[in-house]
């Protein structure tokens, strides 16, 4: 509603969207129809969503209005470190490409584009099942971290329709002390900016980032984020010291070491015996 007040005052030629917290789709066709009233354009960044949009588990912004949609290889695509970039207008392929090679980039590594159309070729054949898993993952560890009193957002919406989960852990000291104390138990998240906090709190933010992506591919599914959980709520609920975790943690990750979702192994059946503790 804020936009549609204020854009037209401005009158952007475009509008770029994006976030590295993405929980819940964008208003792309709201905002395409905005900004249509002056011929603008909409560019979408999904860096983080371009595996979930592929897969069929995000909203899909160029048939909702976006111009370009931009995206890294990695994260939830799971491919090489690179940058995709997709249109559907055959008018942008001359001048896309050529902003591109020779005026940006003047050569490309060989071993990343057949890295890449390897990992294209596993999101067509296991894309769907895949990014599937990643959200159902993120929303049951989203639910059982809340369950055991760490504050999540986006609770009245099912906490995530992405591979993100986002606690709010300012009474356990903030997204960088809760970080960096969870990596010392072998729990790899990251700091992250809520909306709760002020531009200054940039170096200490009070929420803390969180991806299934990658226990997803180690086949984990809803029943291991209830143990992923547990360690958290340990080290910040209860206040367990990294060192008395980090065993455990190690335990639990061990029999983990398949990666699934891929030509070599497919999709996972089976998952490893759980760890007891």
């Amino acid at each position: 509603d804020l936009f549609r007040k204020v854009a037209p005052l401005v009158r952007p030629r475009m509008v770029a969207l994006g976030a590295s917290m993405t929980l819940f789709p964008f208003p792309v066709r709201a905002i395409r129809d905005i900004v249509a009233e002056w011929d603008g354009y909409v560019f979408f960044d999904g860096a983080h969503q371009l595996g979930l949009v592929a897969g069929g588990q995000f909203q899909d912004p160029l048939r909702e209005g976006a111009m370009v949609m931009t995206g890294s290889a990695g994260k939830t695509f799971s491919g090489p470190q690179s940058g995709i970039m997709v249109w559907d207008d055959a008018q942008l392929t001359g001048p896309l490409t050529h902003a591109v090679f020779p005026v940006l980039a003047a050569t490309h590594q060989v071993n990343r584009v057949a890295a890449l159309a390897v990992s294209a070729a596993e999101m067509i054949a296991y894309g769907n099942a895949y990014m599937a898993q990643i959200v159902r993952n993120a929303q049951a560890l989203g639910a059982a971290l809340a369950r055991r009193g760490i504050p999540v957002l986006g609770e009245h919406k099912g906490y995530t329709t992405t591979h993100q989960v986002i606690a709010d852990v300012r009474q356990f000291g903030g997204g960088l002390e809760v970080a960096q104390r969870l990596a010392r138990a072998n729990i790899i998240t990251n700091k992250n900016l809520i909306p709760a906090d002020r531009p200054q709190d940039w170096d200490h933010p009070g929420g803390l980032r969180i991806g299934t992506t990658e226990v997803t591919r180690l086949g984990m599914h809803e029943t291991e984020m209830e143990t992923i959980a547990d360690f958290i709520a340990r080290l910040l609920v209860e206040q367990a010291a990294p060192e008395d975790v980090v065993d455990d943690v190690i335990a639990f990750r061990l029999p983990y070491q398949t990666l699934y979702y891929c030509f070599d192994h497919g999709i996972p059946v089976n998952n490893p015996t759980p760890h007891s503790l």
